[in-house]
């Protein structure tokens, strides 16, 4: 069993690569069930993207000014850092910390009280995922005799986005369909429809999109006519049989 000054000695090594990865991780974990809390109340999550973009910027704006500093300087071997406080008390400072920096550039009451929801998760999740690595004994000795490994903290949230916004959409479209930015919808929107035509039954295109149809094709009858940025399409739908489709795409 290490003792105190032998493991205080350890994570002093490795605290901001684990505190950088846990943040990440509160990041993603947090953007994840925004998503799916938008896609099933809304049908899509619309504007998804633009939050994940904002929430990543002050994240790391918020890591480096008011997170690097109290990890360095306080003792972990205090009862704070426990799993049953640390993510508590992360909680409320990412709510302070949400408070000054958004509050501060926008100076919009409305605004902060929006996305407060998403900040104080933001902190619970990075709180629970910290305290849980720092306790593990096994992580801290690998990370000490292994230092290299450290940079998979520093490179996390370009994998969690690749894996996030490309591998999913292209291995699993339909079934995160819903749950993506606008702009990954629209591309997996238009590789589906260019699959389709005059003849085909409209619940197939349905199902692989879902959502997308709701508001002009109902009980199989119905069309739309659309254009956007990367296709021009019309649909005309009857019987659940897909009648006109037209579409061009732009390269």
């Amino acid at each position: 069993m290490p003792n105190a000054k032998m493991t205080t000695d350890k994570l002093k090594n490795i605290k901001l690569s684990l505190g950088f990865f846990s943040i990440t991780i509160g990041w993603t974990l947090t953007n994840f069930l925004y998503s799916i809390y938008l896609g099933w109340t809304y049908g899509k999550a619309t504007d998804s993207g633009v939050v994940l973009s904002w929430s990543g910027l002050f994240i790391y704006i918020a890591w480096a000014i008011f997170i690097i500093y109290p990890l360095n300087k306080l003792d972990h071997n205090k009862p704070l850092f426990k799993r049953h406080t640390f993510p508590l008390l992360t909680a409320g400072y990412a709510g302070l910390v949400y408070a000054i920096l958004v509050g501060g550039l926008f100076r919009d009451f409305d605004v902060v009280v929006i996305f407060m929801p998403l900040a104080l998760s933001i902190g619970l999740f990075f709180g629970l995922t910290y305290s849980t690595l720092i306790a593990n004994d096994r992580i801290v000795n690998l990370l000490n005799d292994k230092p290299a490994l450290k940079l998979i903290s520093f490179l996390s949230p370009v994998l969690i986005l690749t894996f996030y916004l490309w591998l999913f959409p292209t291995i699993f479209p339909s079934l995160v369909y819903r749950f993506m930015p606008d702009e990954i919808q629209d591309k997996i929107f238009v590789k589906t429809i260019a699959k389709y035509k005059v003849g085909d039954r409209f619940s197939q295109l349905e199902n692989s999109v879902p959502g997308h149809f709701d508001d002009w094709i109902h009980n199989g009858n119905g069309g739309v006519n659309s254009g956007g940025p990367l296709i021009d399409y019309e649909l005309q739908v009857r019987n659940d049989t897909i009648t006109k489709l037209s579409m061009t795409i732009h390269e």
